[in-house]
């Protein structure tokens, strides 16, 4: 792997070393677990939000009422 400097004097690439691979590689695996986090986390709240949506209509709201308490 390598790494590109930019100075005043131009481009200038370097290889990495091992403790920057290193890190690099737990940098892209904590990345990749935040990034699964977040989309499991949206997936949960538009489940939730549906599950709502069905219990309202269970009761009887219609779709404009629903739509009135969720301020669409």
């Amino acid at each position: 792997m390598k790494k590109i400097i930019a100075t005043p004097n131009g481009v200038q690439e370097f290889d990495l070393t091992s403790e920057e691979v290193k890190q690099r590689q737990l940098d892209e695996k904590n990345y990749m677990a935040e990034k699964i986090a977040r989309e499991e986390k949206i997936a949960q709240e538009e489940q939730r939000k549906q599950s709502a949506i069905s219990k309202l209509k269970a009761i009887g709201l219609t779709d404009e009422e629903i739509n009135s308490l969720l301020g669409k």
